[in-house]
């Protein structure tokens, strides 16, 4: 099964390459966990950030059946702040595997 992934751009024109990278990379989350229905990705700039370095904005979202995870960071590069968020989000999905099944007796 195939992992569908959104990806919506706020202030910032999704380029074909960014496109590419961001799926090629966003569709081995479903390595992590196999029920994921959907990963959104928002990529956003932020004129109004407090520094120059946290200008670009990605959130990741993936949702399955029973959960949401969520996962944001913010770089001075597009590509910087969705490795960073990917990398939160393949944490957040381990620490979530690991509670379901520690609950097991």
């Amino acid at each position: 099964m195939t992992l569908e992934v959104d990806i919506y751009g706020r202030n910032l024109e999704i380029t074909e390459r960014i496109e590419e990278y961001v799926d090629k990379k966003a569709s081995k989350l479903d390595r992590y966990l196999n029920n994921i229905d959907q990963a959104r990705i928002d990529l956003a700039y932020a004129k109004s950030a407090r520094s120059a370095a946290d200008r670009y904005v990605a959130q990741i979202t993936v949702t399955g059946k029973g959960y949401i995870l969520r996962a944001e960071e913010r770089a001075d590069d597009i590509f910087a702040a969705f490795d960073i968020a990917l990398s939160k989000m393949q944490r957040r999905i381990e620490r979530y595997k690991g509670k379901r099944q520690r609950g097991r007796g």
